[in-house]
């Protein structure tokens, strides 16, 4: 009997076959990308935040290599020292104790400031010594009696010494020193009526501080300054702040001083680690005196002289409460203390 194809059916038919939802499979796609993602950034997360526990190291896989861990000389910062443990000053350091000044100390010493603008408190009988009888014999005075500052004296006489060894020379005149006030007005007085070079009032000039002379030659029966002497006498203009003097009133600063004194050698004792600080750095007495105010105490201003002598060198604000001023010294060390007769002090010692 032939067969039927269309009649035939199979025993175990199959299901019919369905169709795939593409949305789904999109889905399904999706989110196993998600957990790949998931996986990859969790993975780097532990990885990153396991090297900051360790310093910024990844971790040691040998546990023996670790054991020197605690042998790392290397400082952890959280065993950093606190800020405000002690500090042992070095050996050499040099250490400082107040004393009591008092104010009336601002007008005195050798660093006294007295011009148009700071007048002037006359040094007392006791502050002033006469040249006879103290003097060198390597200088000549113009006068009997002249009166100088104490604290001028002996700084006048080594420079002088010190001149007559280098030149053989010791006919250098001291014209005048030391003028009281009633000189003072008869010299000014002078000025005014045109029979004397420039000066300042009485209480106004540095004549009155004592701590200042000029200095003239006789040449040919004619007073000449030293300045006019030409090259036998410039040993005084080129050394005389090794002794502590400087020119009280400089040609080149008359417009700051007020006063020409260009046909003068007028010279002033300040101190021998001012007086090379100013001749090095052409300040005259009241530059100087505006560029110590910037070295208060704790910020000195250090420096070293010709000699190889070390300085430091600092301002004391004198404008304080009360009768007397604290001024910190160096312990152990000679110092010394100079007013600047405008608002305070100025201290000075050798390291």
């Amino acid at each position: 009997m032939s067969k039927n194809y269309d009649d035939y059916k199979p025993i175990n038919p199959a299901p019919p076959r369905k169709r795939r939802n593409p949305l789904l499979a999109w889905v399904q796609y999706a989110i196993i990308i998600l957990l790949i993602l998931s996986l990859v950034l969790s993975g780097t997360y532990f990885i990153v935040s396991h090297m900051n526990e360790s310093g910024g190291r990844p971790p040691l896989d040998n546990p023996v290599l670790d054991t020197n861990k605690n042998n790392d000389t290397t400082k952890d910062d959280s065993q950093t020292e606190p800020d405000n443990q002690p500090v042992t000053p070095p050996e050499d350091a040099i250490k400082y104790v107040e004393i009591d000044v008092s104010k009336a100390e601002i007008n005195k010493g050798s660093l006294i400031l007295v011009n148009g603008d700071h007048r002037v408190v006359y040094p007392a009988a006791g502050e002033l010594a006469r040249f006879d009888g103290n003097k060198s014999n390597t200088y000549v005075m113009s006068m009997n009696g002249m009166l100088v500052n104490v604290i001028a004296l002996s700084p006048i006489n080594n420079l002088f010494d010190a001149f007559s060894a280098a030149t053989g020379k010791n006919n250098v005149t001291i014209w005048t020193s030391y003028r009281d006030a009633a000189r003072q007005a008869a010299v000014y007085d002078a000025y005014v009526n045109g029979n004397d070079d420039p000066t300042a009032r009485a209480g106004s000039s540095d004549h009155n501080t004592g701590l200042g002379i000029v200095l003239v030659v006789q040449v040919n029966g004619v007073w000449k300054s030293v300045k006019e002497c030409g090259a036998e006498y410039s040993w005084l203009i080129e050394n005389a702040h090794k002794y502590g003097f400087i020119e009280r009133h400089p040609d080149d600063k008359i417009d700051i001083t007020g006063l020409d004194y260009s046909q003068r050698y007028y010279i002033r004792y300040v101190g021998v680690a001012h007086s090379e600080y100013m001749k090095k750095n052409n300040l005259c007495l009241e530059e100087y005196i505006n560029v110590l105010k910037g070295y208060p105490h704790g910020t000195n201003l250090e420096f070293t002289t010709d000699d190889g002598t070390e300085y430091s060198i600092y301002y004391v604000n004198g404008m304080v409460e009360g009768d007397t001023v604290k001024v910190p010294v160096p312990e152990g060390k000679e110092y010394s203390i100079s007013g600047n007769n405008v608002d305070g002090f100025v201290v000075s010692f050798k390291k």
